[in-house]
């Protein structure tokens, strides 16, 4: 598929990937409040998807190593591909991030792909795709043709390592940004984050799903480890549980 940007890529879903790109890359979405790319630093991509936001951060800043993470078997496909296509300086891991190793099952959606996850929902998942077609202007008839049917699925193991393992793997010093968008599994992700690393971390973006509190959790929790934390709503999802944070080690 051939983006409007002129760049060309390997996609699963012309529509999905549209508007990833909207919100990636014509809209940058993950460079918000403060939130910058330096060259020469390591970027952890968790939730790569097909890896827009992988090629994004590429284009911004050529010098950069990117951690790219996408357990999804196709997706991962079209991540691996996209990445050599567009010579990215990077390491594609085809698993997930979690708060301790081992194994669980991940709930793909052939047609909503960027809504798969260990913890998807169907029907939530299904609401909040109509709560999205009503805000981008589709009357309610159309919104109802338009979800029905998006939300079938497809399970399969999953592995999972935490982020504490893969930099004492690959000898990680530091990670200059760590974006996370992974469907209601953002806590997970930051649990593994051994204590001692933290300090390393000089960034954060990431897609969060308000349940329980989680909002105010987790931007507490950053700010008390030394970030300036922000937050925005896409008008697209307004009414929903779906929030970014951003977080600028000050």
């Amino acid at each position: 598929m051939r983006l409007p940007n002129g760049q060309t890529v390997y996609q699963i879903n012309p529509g999905e990937t549209g508007l990833m790109y909207r919100n990636i890359v014509a809209c940058r979405s993950y460079l918000q409040h403060g939130v910058a790319l330096r060259p020469g630093t390591t970027v952890f991509d968790v939730g790569a998807n097909i890896g827009i936001s992988a090629l994004f951060f590429h284009w911004e800043c050529p010098d950069l190593r990117i951690f790219a993470f996408e357990p999804a078997p196709l997706l991962f496909e079209a991540l691996t591909a996209n990445l050599a296509e567009h010579q990215v300086k990077a390491i594609a891991c085809n698993y997930a991030l979690h708060r301790a190793p081992g194994t669980r099952q991940l709930t793909y959606y052939p047609d909503t792909t960027a809504m798969s996850g260990l913890y998807a929902d169907p029907d939530n998942d299904a609401e909040l795709t109509r709560v999205f077609l009503a805000n981008s202007g589709f009357d309610n008839d159309d919104v109802e043709d338009l979800a029905a049917g998006r939300h079938s699925t497809v399970t399969s193991d999953c592995r999972l390592r935490t982020i504490s393992e893969v930099v004492e793997e690959c000898h990680v010093d530091a990670i200059d940004l760590l974006k996370i968008n992974v469907e209601r599994a953002e806590g997970d992700v930051l649990a593994g984050v051994a204590e001692s690393f933290w300090p390393r971390i000089r960034q954060l973006t990431m897609q969060l799903h308000d349940i329980e509190g989680r909002l105010k959790e987790v931007s507490g929790e950053l700010a008390g480890r030394g970030y300036r934390v922000a937050v925005a709503q896409d008008p697209l999802l307004a009414g929903t549980e779906i929030y970014e944070l951003f977080a600028v080690r000050t």
